[in-house]
């Protein structure tokens, strides 16, 4: 009653493109298959609401015929072939092949969902005296089949047809690659190691695989010879892209172990790219050599070396904002005023992601941004709320601040959108000429008021809260005021419900 006939009891009345037409041409004699060809019988566990599509490839267990031609009691593990209206083709562990009814089918224990292709390296289950074995080899995939099976060449050079759910693990090697793999030792034959190095992949063919090894030692390798991989190439890379790449060290040339940012300066040529160091030194690489990428872009703001006196790279960095960028260098803002168009390879890091951070800017935006100190062109350490009146070239905007004072700033000096403006300009500019009409009016009665009672107080040279701008804000309260803060700052102050910070009478207003 348990034993499983050596053979499958008969064929499958129709082979499987036979099935897909009969289906096409009907489909109303087969209600309960899938719309898709490729998909197999809808199984329906107990309680399940939800049909289970079965795909050539999954492994089931399933019931089979005895030596009876009767369904068996047991079940038994399988890898299911292909599958007909009724019926499904399913190789049982075991090495035995039959054609059962789809009922049958008591579970889908692992779905299948791997893309092979010719030339893939995979790790495969593979046929021996008593059937499926339980450990996997590594082989080379020569050709898919039909009827679910795939031929492969494993490591010792046998070949066998096996079924694609057999096949646990598909590895599809690319230039770039990081790879474990066995060499070619220096007897004159060319013989394996065995023992594995490291490489980087720079070229695939059907067979054989381009290595070349971390000391600098080219060798074509089978594929089966290689073990692992150990990183696999997801880098999109151009001429420009600064990144952090292994160098070449020593008289043979070998595989650094630090790092280095330089400027790719080529396209990928056979697995191998031109990079252009900081030292300006530039060397041919691997191009699995490039352990990762360095973005930034216009807005952002950086860690980078600066040019010296003499027009060196400075040994320090300082903190700037990226105003645009071409092929091989970047103009920079530094903090400190100073304007500089210096290699690429010189940001040592971004600080702050400023494009993810600040929505699209757009004329007519109110924003809160730094500004330039008088005198040095330095950026503000505190902020101020301006509006942006034009976008300009190379990462700048023109931007008007509360005190009226227009300026030209890096975009990334922009901290974030205080509000979206509509586009009605012309009502803006009525609205601020209207306000500050009538500020100008409360200024100069404000300030013969102050004069007559003679309390007016000595201005400032500077803003004593923010210490950058001018003190062109006067704080007015009952028959006196002091001018001894900028008028944002006056503003604020009013606004908060503090005191004035001379006198610590409470404000009544302020104007400019």
């Amino acid at each position: 009653q348990g034993a499983k006939h050596p053979r499958p009891l008969r064929p499958c009345p129709r082979p499987p493109a036979q099935r897909r037409v009969s289906r096409a041409r009907d489909p109303l004699l087969y209600p309960s298959l899938p719309e898709n060809p490729g998909d197999g019988p809808q199984m329906f566990g107990p309680g399940s609401k939800q049909a289970l599509v079965l795909r050539t490839g999954d492994r089931v267990r399933a019931h089979f015929q005895n030596r009876y031609n009767e369904k068996s009691t047991a079940t038994d593990v399988g890898t299911l072939l292909q599958f007909t209206t009724s019926e499904a083709e399913v190789h049982f562990d075991d090495g035995a092949v039959q054609c059962i009814s789809k009922t049958w089918i008591a579970e889908r224990l692992a779905a299948w969902d791997h893309d092979l292709a010719p030339g893939d390296l995979a790790h495969a289950h593979y046929a021996s005296g008593k059937g499926r074995t339980l450990g996997t080899d590594l082989g080379v995939v020569l050709a898919v089949l039909e009827g679910g099976r795939v031929r492969i060449r494993f490591q010792d050079t046998v070949m066998q047809t096996i079924p694609m759910g057999w096949v646990e693990q598909v590895i599809r090697l690319q230039p770039g690659d990081r790879v474990m793999s066995c060499f070619k030792v220096n007897d004159g034959r060319g013989a394996k190691s065995l023992k594995t190095d490291v490489g980087s992949v720079l070229q695939v063919s059907a067979e054989e695989v381009h290595v070349v090894f971390d000391d600098n030692v080219e060798q074509n390798v089978p594929k089966t010879w290689v073990a692992q991989r150990t990183r696999a190439w997801d880098l999109a890379i151009e001429i420009g892209t600064v990144a952090d790449v292994h160098f070449e060290v020593g008289d043979d040339g070998r595989r650094s172990t630090s790092t280095d940012i330089g400027i790719v300066v080529t396209n990928n040529v056979e697995g191998r790219i031109a990079v252009q160091f900081q030292d300006t030194i530039q060397q041919t690489v691997p191009l699995g050599w490039i352990a990762r990428l360095r973005e930034w872009g216009p807005g952002d703001r950086v860690q980078a070396h600066f040019k010296t006196g003499g027009g060196d790279r400075s040994t320090d960095t300082d903190v700037a904002t990226v105003l645009s960028a071409s092929l091989l260098e970047a103009d920079l803002y530094f903090d400190d005023g100073i304007q500089q168009c210096v290699s690429k390879a010189w940001v040592s890091e971004r600080v702050r992601n400023w494009s993810a951070e600040v929505p699209e800017l757009a004329v007519g935006d109110v924003v809160i941004a730094h500004f330039k100190r008088p005198g040095n062109h330095c950026r503000s350490v505190q902020t101020d709320r301006g509006i942006i009146l034009s976008m300009l070239p190379k990462g700048q905007v023109s931007i008007m601040f509360q005190d009226d004072v227009t300026q030209v700033i890096p975009k990334g000096w922009i901290e974030a959108i205080a509000t979206r403006w509509s586009g009605q300009r012309e009502k803006l500019a009525q609205d601020e000429d209207a306000a500050g009409s009538a500020a100008d009016a409360i200024s100069k009665s404000r300030t013969r008021a102050c004069a007559v009672t003679g309390s007016f107080a000595s201005v400032a040279p500077e803003c004593i809260i923010c210490m950058d701008a001018k003190p062109n804000g006067v704080i007015v309260h009952g028959e006196t005021c002091h001018q001894s803060t900028c008028f944002a700052c006056a503003k604020r102050l009013h606004r908060n419900g503090d005191t004035c910070p001379i006198c610590r009478e409470p404000i009544e207003t302020v104007c400019r």
